[in-house]
């Protein structure tokens, strides 16, 4: 990662499958990584689906979009062991930014954060994860909640990768050590804080390539 370079797919995919996926934590259990490419897939199935006029095609596209976007996702509903956090990078119009989706019972939220506010549509962003969060568990798009998080604005045109990696080292860290297994919203804020933003340089590259046990307090 040069500096003044654009983060791509496969580099964030890289961290996210060195940093957590194989990394088993058992204080991680609650949290699920999806790679780059899983929200495009899901906005192009969300768009066919939304054009659907039958009801015998919308169930098999409905059926369609539940398996193929993620197996592993869809493996963890059938074992009724879904994770309470679902992490999914977003990629458009050469920009990364995040969502996060909280699942608890049959109640949700998904939350956007956006180091370049302006570029991604959160609107367009939460009707896909609706459609999609209403195929993982029982509850009306409409009852879904939604939210903007706060977080530190990026002085630069490429530096959108870097802060993605940043929110979910964060949100990693905050989990990882049992500070709070239930977020609030109000304590998701203190990703937007810059200065807490900044260690992550220095910590999660050394967490990355094995120097630390696990994410730093």
């Amino acid at each position: 990662m040069y500096k003044g370079r654009y983060l791509r797919g496969d580099v964030i995919n890289m961290y996210i499958n060195e940093a957590f996926l194989k990394k088993p934590h058992e204080q991680l259990h609650n949290m699920f990584y999806v790679n780059t490419f899983w929200f495009t897939k899901a906005s192009e199935l969300v768009t066919r689906y939304d054009k659907t006029n039958h009801a015998e095609e919308a169930m098999i596209k409905i059926t369609h979009l539940r398996k193929s976007i993620c197996p592993e996702l869809h493996d963890k509903d059938m074992q009724g062991n879904l994770p309470t956090w679902i992490f999914v990078p977003i990629h458009g119009k050469n920009h990364w930014s995040l969502a996060i989706i909280r699942l608890h019972n049959d109640d949700a939220w998904l939350a956007h954060l956006d180091s370049f506010r302006g570029t991604h549509d959160p609107e367009a962003i939460f009707h896909i994860l609706k459609q999609v969060l209403c195929l993982i568990v029982p509850i009306d798009p409409a009852l879904v909640m939604t939210g903007i998080m706060n977080f530190e604005q990026q002085q630069d045109g490429h530096s959108c990768g870097k802060h993605v990696l940043q929110m979910l080292a964060g949100a990693a860290m905050k989990e990882s050590y049992g500070l709070d297994r239930c977020f609030r919203e109000e304590e998701l804020r203190y990703l937007a804080t810059l200065d807490q933003v900044r260690s992550f340089d220095v910590v999660f590259g050394m967490y990355l390539f094995g120097k630390l046990a696990g994410p730093p307090m």
